[in-house]
């Protein structure tokens, strides 16, 4: 018998300097399931290699200082949290449009056995740019 799967949605975290340019990074990713209420966020904390090659102008510190208040931010939305519903209304108070260096994209939906590793997973993928896992969650078209 197979493991019951929860649907999950998630977005990943871009650091967009020049948004003219449309050119960005990941470095984080937030996932929000219903069915278990879960809520969380990991992103990268300073700029690594890939982050300097590409925008070489921008300093360490205002990176370093964005991306703490973006943890602090996430902190208050997981605070938020009560119930399914106020779940699905935090991930949504997430991962809204912002006029900031650090911007969500699209959100996505998959279904996933494993909900306590999926943003770890979901981060090594996505951020981290390691090879897909063989257990990978299944993408599911929202």
């Amino acid at each position: 018998m197979n493991p019951p799967q929860a649907a999950c949605n998630y977005a990943v975290l871009r650091f967009l300097p020049y948004p003219e340019t449309g050119e960005f990074v990941n470095v984080g990713v937030v996932v929000n399931c219903l069915q278990p209420c879960w809520f969380d966020f990991i992103m990268e904390e300073k700029m690594t290699t890939r982050m300097k090659a590409l925008f070489p102008d921008q300093n360490e510190q205002t990176f370093a200082a964005a991306a703490a208040a973006m943890q602090q931010e996430m902190q208050r939305v997981k605070a938020m949290i009560r119930d399914p519903k106020t779940c699905q209304f935090a991930f949504h108070e997430a991962v809204r449009p912002r006029e900031s260096t650090l911007r969500f994209g699209e959100v996505r939906t998959l279904l996933t056995t494993d909900t306590e590793n999926l943003t770890k997973e979901l981060f090594k993928r996505y951020v981290r740019m390691e090879a897909r896992p063989q257990t990978a969650p299944q993408l599911v078209a929202a």
